[in-house]
């Protein structure tokens, strides 16, 4: 008998997170596991692509406060809808999910709760109550890298935890060496370098901080200046194409907005940089390895959990514009080391974070967790 998991999800727009769970969603064995995404508003290019994949969507169409008479009905809802299914597994993603995941399960008699812990939480104080009431309320807390569970304990979180890293598809992530024609495709000048960045426009991915350095990187010797690619959506757009305009570098960014395929734009690029101020880990900083494109990150969160400094990328201090601009100049002058850094982390990416062999871990993890709980539902 397959277990019957139900997965509470963020929106399903192109994210990280989606993305992970685009990745699960693809590898879970479904011999052993049977899986249904709820989500708390509908929305997103990603319900149609899961849906045809075989994995049913249910919206429980949530108002803006659980309180609510509204939302109150829909809890319930889906409640009796977990009880008829005989579901044994209340998976919630993000802080927000997991809180309704939580609730759902344990009303509707759910052996076995958990929640994701997917980002940093920063000062978000909502964020911040939440996840202390759902390690109260779940089995246990998942983290994809240790500075989250770290950061989570010194703000009060007690609570079971597993450390469960991405995993990366690097075989799909093999785009070629860039050039013209790669730029040109996604409508970048074909004869300037590019440095690119992945994620969701919002101010705790720092895309503002790669458009700063971005002025203060001159053309050199030979070489035109380069030009910035961001692959994203998000509430932060106008005020980043603003800042661009205000530096006079506009005519040097692209804003290529959501690509439900990202390996184009990887393609184009000669350098990857992730510029984030808060960062759990990262799905497009494992892809840009993967894909062999030299990375220069913030040295914040998970991202030294994956690169190792002037082994498999370059981390410099997160808020640090001048040695961000030095660092990627640095790697487009210099394409012996660069070629150095990105063999040396394709393998470490491909030896460590396969996404089949991390889909198999969280399998284990349901069922070890199940068993604990409910022997019988194992």
């Amino acid at each position: 008998m397959r277990v019957r998991t139900a997965i509470f999800a963020p929106l399903l727009f192109t994210g990280g997170t989606q993305r992970h769970l685009q990745q699960v969603l693809a590898h879970l064995d479904r011999s052993r596991f049977d899986p249904h995404v709820y989500t708390l508003k509908p929305g997103g290019e990603l319900e149609a692509e899961l849906c045809a994949a075989g994995v049913p969507v249910t919206c429980l169409g949530l108002g803006t406060r659980l309180g609510s008479p509204h939302s109150v009905r829909a809890i319930l809802r889906t409640v009796r809808r977990l009880r008829r299914d005989g579901v044994d597994i209340v998976h919630g993603y993000q802080w927000r999910p997991a809180l309704v995941g939580s609730l759902v399960g344990r009303l509707a008699g759910v052996p076995l709760l958990l929640a994701s812990k997917r980002s940093l939480t920063g000062g978000d104080t909502r964020a911040r109550h939440a996840w202390r009431r759902i390690a109260r309320q779940v089995d246990t807390v998942l983290v994809n890298a240790e500075a989250l569970r770290v950061e989570g304990e010194a703000q009060g979180m007690r609570a079971r935890w597993a450390l469960l890293q991405n995993g990366v598809d690097a075989d799909r992530f093999r785009v070629g060496a860039p050039g013209p024609e790669a730029r040109a495709a996604i409508g970048l000048d074909p004869v300037r370098p590019v440095v690119g960045t992945v994620g969701r426009l919002e101010h705790r991915k720092g895309q503002d901080q790669l458009i700063a350095a971005l002025a203060r990187m001159p053309a050199a010797a030979g070489r035109p200046r380069a030009q910035v690619l961001v692959v994203g959506e998000g509430p932060t757009r106008g005020e980043l194409e603003g800042q661009a305009v205000s530096l006079g570098v506009a005519g040097d960014v692209r804003f290529a907005g959501t690509l439900a395929d990202v390996r184009p734009a990887f393609a184009a690029m000669d350098v990857f940089v992730l510029p984030s101020r808060e960062e759990g880990m990262s799905n497009a900083l494992m892809e840009a390895m993967a894909a062999e494109r030299p990375v220069v990150a913030t040295a914040i969160g998970g991202n030294g959990e994956l690169v190792s400094h002037d082994r498999t990328g370059v981390l410099v201090p997160p808020g640090d514009v001048d040695a961000m601009a030095h660092e990627v100049l640095m790697l487009l002058e210099d394409p012996c080391r660069a070629a150095r850094l990105v063999t040396a982390a394709r393998d470490f990416v491909t030896g460590r974070f396969g996404a089949r062999a991390r889909v198999a871990e969280l399998e284990r993890l349901y069922e070890q967790r199940l068993a604990a709980r409910c022997p019988r539902a194992a």
